[in-house]
């Protein structure tokens, strides 16, 4: 009875190893967690490990550094937000395809905290993979999906179109608010109301254009 009580303190004295995914699960909740408190200049490494319970070393271990971590937070971020349509949303309509395909859970941000995209952008002069990854993760995965829309509503006469790169670039530029604007002045933010306006008006124009 003894040795099983002292085998079970040793069992529960033990630290909790966590999955890989696991453990960069809490690295990001950790970098939210410190940014919110601290900023982006208090969002360390040091204190990122210790916000999310383990050791620098730790940290080291499943980010090599700084941007790397920032570099994967884009990209755990992207994946949530910008997703090809689900298999039921196929049949509907093409405008309606569009207009949800480009209301997954966007803001002013492009889905990101506008200090932490403020962030990537200071670290492009140092490192500027960071940067390259930034357009890459983001602002491509969005022109793949609507491409893949646009080209859907082509094969179904939905629209007339020679070059649907083109055109999901350009409906990308036509609803993305100007980011320097974001960046440089919070106050010139649109509200959600009006970013969604802004949506459906350049989704009417935009496809009364290709239909002409």
């Amino acid at each position: 009875m003894q040795r099983d009580q002292a085998q079970s303190k040793i069992r529960r004295g033990r630290p909790v190893t966590l999955s890989c995914e696991d453990r960069r699960e809490a690295i990001f909740a950790a970098l939210e967690a410190v940014h919110a408190e601290r900023g982006l200049d208090g969002a360390t490494m040091e204190a990122i490990a210790v916000r999310a319970g383990m050791s620098k070393r730790t940290l080291y271990t499943a980010f090599a550094s700084r941007s790397t971590l920032f570099r994967a937070y884009i990209d755990k971020v992207a994946n949530g937000f910008i997703r090809p349509l689900p298999d039921s949303d196929t049949a509907l309509p093409i405008a309606e395809r569009l207009e949800r395909v480009l209301s997954q859970g966007r803001h002013q941000g492009y889905g990101l905290p506008l200090e932490i995209l403020r962030a990537f952008v200071a670290e492009v002069p140092h490192a500027p993979d960071i940067g390259r990854d930034l357009v890459q993760t983001l602002m491509r995965r969005d022109m793949c999906i609507l491409k893949a829309e646009l080209e859907r509503g082509l094969a179904r006469g939905e629209i007339a179109v020679e070059d649907t790169t083109d055109a999901a670039l350009l409906l990308l530029d036509m609803v993305r608010p100007w980011p320097l604007e974001s960046l440089l002045d919070p106050d010139c933010l649109a509200t959600p109301e009006a970013l969604a306006t802004r949506q459906k008006l350049a989704i009417q124009v935009f496809l009364k254009g290709l239909q002409s």
